[in-house]
This record gives C-alpha cells, structure tokens and sequence, in this order.
C-alpha cells in the first residue's frame, strides 16, 4: 500500500467530531472514510481529526457500537472545523453544555458543521438565523416551528462560508467531497473516487428523496405527479397553468401544495430541475453550452446564464470547467 510520507503541506487542516449520543455513524463513516482517503491517495497529511463526546469516554452510535474519544472536549477548540453528529436522539442537542461549546468554538473562528440532527444544536447556539441549512426531512417540519428565522431547506447538504449542515446518511460523502475538492482540487477527488468506487457525486442543491406516507394523501399524490411532469418536460416546460390543469387543480392549489412540501413555488421547484439537468450535462458531456440551454428549457444562453450563476455562485463555463468528468 501507499504510505503517507513526512512529506507535508503547509497545514494539514485539523477536523473535529463532536459526538451527540446516538449519532448516525453511516454519516460519520462518510466524513471521516474520504479524509483519510484523501491522505492516502495524495500521499500527504492534508487532514487529521480529532473525536471528542461528552460521555465519558465514549459515544453510543445509533447501531449501539459505542466509539470511543480520541481527546478531550478542549481539543476541539484547535481544530479548523468541527462537525456536531447528531442521530435520532434530539434531547440533548439544545443542552446548555452543548451550546455554551459551540458559541465557545463559533467565537473563535472554527467553521461548524451540523450533521443529521447536529444542525439543530447549530440553531440552538444562534449560529443559524436567516441563514439556510440541511436536515433530515423527518425533522424538518418540527425544526421550522422551534426555530422560525432558520430557512430549513429540503437539499441534502448546505455549504456556506464558515458553516455546512448535511441531511445525514449517504449525503454526508457528497458533501465531504465538495469540501475536499474546495480544499484540494478536482485531481484529488477523483482519486478518491477510483478508490472508493463512486460513479458520481450530488450537488448540494439535490433535493432529498420524498419518503412515500403509508396513507396516501391527494396533496403527496399531486406532487408526484406533478414532478413526473416536469422531469420529462425539461426540453419544452409546462407552466404551471398546464400542470395544474393536467392533475385537475388550479394554479393556486399548485402553489399551495409546493409550498407546503418544498417551501417554494413549483416554478422554483421546476426551474432547479431544469438546471440540475444541465449541471448534469457540463459535468458529464462536452455538449456547447448553447445545446445545453436547449435541453434544460431556457429561452437563451443570458437567461440560462443569469439562472445558473444565481443559483450556483458560478456560470455555466466556470462550472464545467472546474467540475467536468471527460
């Protein structure tokens, strides 16, 4: 195997885990795998972490494999970022020891991380008002009534400067390999990729996955279908006019129900399709941009342009250029 040399950069960048009792370890798993990862296949420190937790030694998981700490709570305080694993045990995450720790780490400049349930404690230290952050869907509704100045989203992760939130499970690697390709660039990711076998990585802006209720209700069964419309009319799209007509309800009914599952308006909802879709062209093809803008939808290059960079921060060139896989 390929051993890690004394070789070094500047700065290995220091991680840390705070541990909450129950935290979901697959999303654990899926941080820490694609650091060390990261380390091996480039041959150098770039990451060292640190596990840290309040129970004693050790932390029960949610599979009750207790892990155990690897320095005290204090150590957390050197670190560069520092991830609050959170499971399906939420009591704890507003404790006043809990949130005097992250005020703590927040005031001295720690970028803070809320996985699963961790972006509550987030919340509850103050750190999330009018700023937009992940969580699990089961905990959505229930987290947007406690803490109203939070825009909880339905994405399956959030990056902002100096604070991330992950919707948990498999969502955490894509989001570690967003952060690493920040860090490191696309030639270490890629490496990470061949190694660990991932075909593609999400976007942070891919909405989690809608759980099927065990009683149908006609607003779940009107939003999937009126998402099947818009996924395969992405060339040409519907407005919402046709869509509502299509599923025998009016514009409004629409807006209502989108509103009310997603926080947003089905044009919104449709038009982050529509550019998923294209995203999904830049990275994987080499397609003109100008086709591109056909296949998603939009009336000209400006307009698709406008879209994209407000919704990714970056236009469509930059993107394929810093992102494209061929």
């Amino acid at each position: 195997m390929t051993q890690i040399t004394e070789k070094m950069i500047d700065k290995p960048r220091r991680i840390g885990f705070l541990l909450i009792n129950g935290f979901t370890m697959l999303a654990f798993s899926n941080i820490i795998e694609p650091l060390r990862m990261a380390n091996y296949v480039s041959e150098q420190l770039l990451y060292s972490w640190v596990v840290a937790g309040f129970d004693d030694n050790k932390t029960s998981s949610s599979n009750g494999i207790k892990l155990s700490h690897t320095a005290p709570l204090d150590y957390l305080l050197t670190c560069d970022l520092v991830f609050v694993c959170g499971g399906h045990q939420t009591d704890y995450l507003e404790s006043s020891k809990l949130i005097t720790l992250i005020q703590r780490l927040a005031v001295r400049d720690i970028a803070l991380g809320g996985l699963c349930t961790g972006a509550l404690a987030l919340a509850a230290a103050g750190l999330l008002e009018q700023q937009a952050a992940s969580l699990h869907w089961e905990n959505i509704s229930v987290a947007q009534e406690s803490y109203p100045g939070v825009i909880f989203n339905d994405q399956i992760f959030t990056i902002a400067p100096q604070l991330y939130s992950c919707s948990g499970g498999a969502c955490a690697l894509d989001m570690t390999l967003h952060i690493i390709n920040k860090h490191h660039g696309h030639h270490i990711v890629s490496k990470i990729q061949d190694m660990f076998i991932i075909t593609s990585i999400r976007e942070p802006t891919y909405v989690q996955h809608m759980p099927k209720p065990k009683i149908l209700s006609s607003s779940y069964t009107n939003v999937i279908d009126a998402i099947a419309l818009m996924k395969t009319n992405l060339e040409e799209p519907l407005s919402v006019k046709d869509i509502a007509h299509h599923l025998g309800l009016s514009s409004r009914q629409l807006q209502r129900i989108f509103n009310k599952n997603f926080s947003c308006s089905p044009q919104q909802y449709y038009v982050r399709l529509r550019l998923e879709h294209a995203k999904y062209i830049l990275k994987h093809t080499t397609l003109p941009i100008s086709q591109i803008v056909l296949a998603s939808g939009f009336i000209d290059n400006s307009a698709f342009s406008s879209a994209f960079k407000k919704n990714y921060g970056m236009t469509p060139s930059h993107y394929r250029q810093e992102n494209q896989l061929i």
